[in-house]
């Protein structure tokens, strides 16, 4: 292909992508701030090109805008009472996809249309009398499973905590009586040898 051949192209890609498909789908070309702003607040719709509801060709609703997207998708099944598999097919999203955004608002509300930080809010870790009472359980029964560990702290303490963390902290325990064993071990040498 000729350069001459590939501008022509290119010519028509953009024209089509700029004006066919902004005529047909309108709202699809939003401002690089708003797209920005979307993006900033974690709203942008990875998928905007997959919405076929009727009402997004309007200026009024955003393709891009992810909140008004689940919202929307919420009102047309509950309001309109749409089927759930016409509701996903118009807004682009699945069954399971559908059926955890409405979950997510029975629950919380408008809220939930906006991101939230995944995984747990802070670090779990094993402290002090807990840990204790892991570490009296493990010399207790040194077999003991790190789950059978996490089952136990959670009846005691009404602690939630993975096998992993339990084994962690029993780790790191281990390690740093260890680490204290060998610093007066040292210190016991030092003061002896400054005895001679």
């Amino acid at each position: 292909m000729t350069r001459r051949q590939k501008l022509a192209v290119s010519f028509m890609c953009s024209k089509y992508l700029t004006y066919g498909l902004g005529c047909i789908i309108g709202s699809f070309m939003i401002t690089p701030a708003k797209r920005k702003a979307l993006l900033a607040s974690g709203t942008l719709n990875p998928h905007p090109e997959a919405v076929r509801s009727e009402l997004f060709p309007t200026d009024f609703f955003d393709p891009y805008d992810f909140a008004q997207v689940k919202y929307e998708m919420l009102r047309a099944h509950s309001v309109d009472e749409d089927a759930v598999a016409e509701v996903c097919r118009q807004f682009g999203l699945s069954r399971e996809s559908f059926y955890q955004i409405q979950q997510a608002f029975q629950e919380l509300g408008f809220s939930s249309f906006l991101p939230r930080k995944r995984g747990r809010k802070g670090p779990i870790k094993l402290k002090d009398e807990v840990l204790e009472f892991a570490l009296a359980q493990k010399k207790e029964n040194p077999a003991i499973d790190p789950g059978h560990l996490a089952a136990l702290i959670q009846e005691r303490y009404g602690i939630a905590i993975h096998r992993t963390t339990v084994l962690r902290g029993l780790k790191k325990k281990l390690r740093s009586s260890r680490k204290e064993l060998a610093r007066s071990i040292r210190r016991a040498r030092r003061f002896r040898a400054g005895d001679l």
